[in-house]
């Protein structure tokens, strides 16, 4: 199964039907609502294709799959929401958003979760840091259960942003190491 690179959803030209990470909150997004979000200028979702070849005529089928996928949004935040908030303004701060993370379960256990969210990491990095693009004081996470809370853990670069386990922030001056 050949992988390709990331690139922003196309839903004419990537099949999104077949995705199953295992966790149906994130199948449902990719499946229903990721295009629509993205026509509404509300976010935008990143996919890793894949093409299946036929095993009896070697043909690629016609649309690629989806291995994986990362949606980033803009939010803002409070500055008590935030770690070490006193050298913030008492406005709103803007943070990106990684609100959504899933990998299919054909490639679990194969190292595509960790790649998948340094590109995400990166790409919220790259948003944040060019003259072109916004600025954001980081990346905060809503974490959907606690086997995502333990994979996010298991990077050791993310800090609690409030008392809520499930919310999760890396201050972008973390990400200019990635």
């Amino acid at each position: 199964m050949p992988i390709l690179e990331f690139s922003p959803l196309d839903p004419r030209t990537i099949n999104v039907k077949t995705f199953d990470c295992g966790k149906e909150a994130i199948n449902v997004y990719l499946r229903r609502y990721a295009a629509r979000n993205m026509a509404l200028n509300l976010n935008r979702t990143f996919v890793l294709p894949f093409t299946t070849q036929n095993s009896t005529t070697g043909e690629h089928s016609t649309k690629p799959q989806v291995a994986a996928y990362y949606t980033l949004a803009h939010q803002t935040l409070v500055r008590e929401e935030l770690p070490d908030p006193s050298r913030l303004p008492r406005y709103p701060v803007p943070v990106i958003l990684l609100a959504q993370l899933g990998i299919d379960q054909r490639f679990h256990r194969q190292g595509l979760g960790a790649k998948t969210l340094v590109h995400a990491l990166r790409h919220a990095y790259q948003i944040a840091s060019t003259p072109k693009g916004l600025p954001a004081l980081g990346v905060v996470l809503d974490v959907l259960d606690h086997d995502a809370l333990a994979f996010y853990q298991s990077f050791d670069f993310f800090l609690p942003l409030t008392d809520n386990p499930m919310k999760l922030f890396m201050p972008m001056a973390s990400l200019a190491a990635l």
